[in-house]
Parts: C-alpha cells; sequence; structure tokens
C-alpha cells in the first residue's frame, strides 16, 4: 500500500473507532439494563460489544467490500494472508459492564501478515492513538508524555495485564509479577491491553508483559509501538499474531526486562 492509501486508512479506522466509542459511551450509561454473557471465567461479553463490532464492521468495509475483517466476537473471517480488518470492539469488557473506566476500541489493518495500520480509541479520555506503517504515531484528544526515558528498571513504569483464572500460565506470570514488582519504580494494570501498547507507545509506561493475548488484543498495539521506536518480542519465538507471551519496553530496557520476566538478575 501506498503511504497516501495507508493514511487514508487509518483516518478510516480512526473515525469509525470514535463512532464505535460513542455506541459504547451511550451504552455505558445504562449498564443495568445490558445483558452479560460469561464466556470463560473472567471473560464477558455484552449486547453493547456486538454492536460496536458490526458498526465497525460496517464503517470499515464500504470503501472497500475486498478486505476481509475479523472481530473478536466472531464478526467475519479472511483467507490466510489476504489483506484485512482485525478488530477488537471493546478491549477490557469486564471493566466497561462494571463501570471502570479503562476500555477501549481496537482496530488494525493486516497485510501479509503485519499490522500497516494500527487504531486504539480511549472513549473515557476521548483520546485516539494511531499509526500507519512509516507514518508515526498520532494522538489526538490528549497530550503525549515525554518524560526523560528511565536508564533502569528500577526507575521504569511498567504496565501488564493479569492472565484469566485457570490460566495455565498463572503461576508462571505470578512469579514474573513478583520479581517485576520487586524491581520495578512502579507496576501499573488497566486491565485493558490495547491501553496498555498505546500508552508505551506515547510515553506514559516503560515496559509492558502478558500472557495469554488474541491476535486482536495486540495488533493496533504491536503497530504503534513499532512506529514510536519500542522493543516488542514474543517470548515463546512465534510471530506476534500467534505467540501467548509478549514483552515490550523501551531500547535500553528491554534487554533487562526479558531477562528479568525470565528469572535471572537484571
Amino acid at each position: 500500500m501506498t503511504p497516501r492509501q495507508l493514511e487514508a486508512a487509518r483516518e478510516r479506522a480512526s473515525g469509525a473507532a470514535v463512532e464505535a466509542g460513542e455506541l459504547l459511551r451511550r451504552a455505558a450509561l445504562d449498564l443495568a439494563s445490558l445483558r452479560v454473557e460469561e464466556k470463560a471465567p473472567g471473560d464477558v461479553a455484552s449486547r453493547a460489544d456486538r454492536d460496536a463490532e458490526a458498526l465497525l464492521r460496517a464503517r470499515l468495509l464500504e470503501v472497500d467490500p475486498h478486505i476481509g475483517f475479523v472481530g473478536e466476537e466472531g464478526g467475519g473471517r479472511s483467507d490466510a494472508g489476504a489483506p484485512h480488518w482485525l478488530v477488537d470492539p471493546l478491549d477490557g469488557s469486564m471493566n466497561f459492564v462494571r463501570g471502570y473506566p479503562a476500555w477501549a476500541v481496537s482496530i488494525a489493518l493486516v497485510v501479509d501478515g503485519e499490522p500497516v495500520v494500527g487504531v486504539v480509541h480511549d472513549p473515557c479520555r476521548g483520546e485516539t492513538i494511531s499509526a500507519s506503517s512509516g507514518g508515526g504515531v498520532r494522538l489526538e484528544g490528549g497530550s503525549a508524555a515525554s518524560p526523560r526515558p528511565p536508564r533502569s528498571l528500577s526507575q521504569a513504569v511498567v504496565g501488564t495485564v493479569f492472565p484469566k483464572p485457570g490460566s495455565p500460565r498463572l503461576p508462571q506470570y505470578l512469579a514474573e509479577f513478583a520479581r517485576v514488582v520487586s524491581a520495578a519504580g512502579g507496576v501499573r494494570r488497566s486491565g485493558a491491553m490495547a491501553l496498555e501498547l498505546a500508552w508505551l507507545a506515547t510515553g506514559r509506561l516503560d515496559a509492558f508483559w502478558e500472557h495469554d493475548m488474541a491476535p486482536w488484543d495486540a495488533a493496533a498495539g504491536v503497530l504503534l509501538l513499532r512506529e514510536a521506536g519500542v522493543r516488542c518480542v514474543a517470548r515463546d519465538g512465534q510471530p506476534w499474531s500467534g505467540s501467548r507471551s509478549l514483552a515490550a519496553a523501551t531500547p535500553a530496557l528491554l534487554d533487562d526486562f526479558v531477562t528479568l520476566l525470565d528469572g535471572a538478575t537484571a
């Protein structure tokens, strides 16, 4: 895709994310009447998730219906390797249904297996963080942090998302968490991977790790990190789209951070 096509796709995705975010924000005003389903322990969905995904599908495909569409709630499919939109209509559903203000709309355009457009929209703060391949990161509706990058983990603020109850990786994660809490300047947890990656890309965090994510959780954020110059690695050796264990950090911290997660002294 040309830079002009990528920018047009970024703008289209940003507009769609904002529209879906407004739909969700209105639904959040009447949570008592919202029907919620438990997909698995710690994993819920509501009518609002599905309505937002339907809106995103319509908006993203109205210009080019030949691009595929894959959403968390089952909205469509794509042939392997074909260009497609990869969407999480409501990242942080558990937060949303409880009225906890940390949830987001996440959209990525994937071409040849890699994200080339990424958008994370935060309706609670009115912020949209977006990027296109080679075009850098753009923050609309908020102010990017510009702190001096920490030189050590003891100065770093680290983000994370807890595994779901019953995850086979939970014991490993808890050991990692203890090491990070003991070594880092601070640890934060919003409950929405898309937000954490977007905040890392804009300088609000210095590092992040998670287990058990799905491709739609990570796709937009992976591109945001790349465009921000933040390093991201799959600790299980898989491509980002198939990995179940991602870690990311500013360039000066990543090696020490992964070493710490792996159990050695950073």
